[in-house]
């Protein structure tokens, strides 16, 4: 026993193989690494585009930006994943007098049915996807977020989960993608209503138009 424990031949073939998987697991993780990088790199394009189609006419069409959530889907993100595009028109309304001090921003309507993969996924997704809008709906704009009287801005948010199809080792550790994106209504005078749609959602769901007026109440 001992004169075996002695040899050392087909040591250098352990060490090489042992080498040859702490390099494999390595080149797996960076590569996983570098997709979901590139898909959060992504995801902040899709922001802005969608941001920039909806907050563009008075009556933006819900079944032309749902092929362009498919189509940045496809070509910009690139890489297998349930997304959610939330949208929110927010509105500050002109203070009752000249020199009072402006009140509170509405939410004008809130449109989140553009939903591509696993609906289960997408339906968690869009629950915790919004951070500009709190537990009851209200606005939850940051501090630095000014609005003169009377502007209209659409914020798109996007939510994105990677799926395993796109991995190498199974699954992203590091968690959901977010992107945001706020733009000035172009017409101040006439603003994006929500968007509505008379085809199916993203992921196949039967949607007419649910386009929640939380504050039509607008003067």
């Amino acid at each position: 026993m001992r004169a075996f424990g002695r040899d050392g031949r087909g040591g250098a073939s352990v060490e090489l193989a042992l080498g040859a998987l702490v390099f494999v697991t390595v080149a797996a993780l960076c590569f996983d690494l570098y997709t979901w990088i590139r898909a959060d790199t992504a995801s902040a394009r899709l922001a802005v585009a969608m941001a920039d189609y909806v907050s563009r006419d008075a009556e933006p069409n819900g079944d032309e930006a749902t092929d362009l959530g498919r189509f940045l889907h496809a070509h910009e993100l690139g890489v297998p994943a349930n997304v959610v595009y939330m949208l929110t028109a927010f509105r500050q309304p002109p203070a009752a007098a000249h020199g009072d001090p402006l009140p509170a921003v509405d939410v004008l309507w809130v449109d989140d049915t553009i939903r591509i993969g696993d609906a289960t996924v997408t339906e968690e997704l869009a629950g915790d996807c919004t951070r500009y809008r709190d537990a009851d709906g209200k606005p939850k704009l940051p501090a630095d977020f000014a609005m003169a009287a009377g502007e209209v801005f659409i914020i798109a948010e996007v939510c994105a989960r990677l799926v395993r199809e796109g991995s190498i080792t199974g699954r992203f550790v590091a968690g959901d993608l977010y992107h945001h994106h706020a733009l000035p209504a172009r017409d101040p005078e006439q603003p994006p209503a929500a968007p509505v749609h008379t085809e199916a959602g993203g992921d196949g769901r039967s949607v007419s138009s649910r386009d929640v007026r939380l504050a039509a109440r607008s003067a």
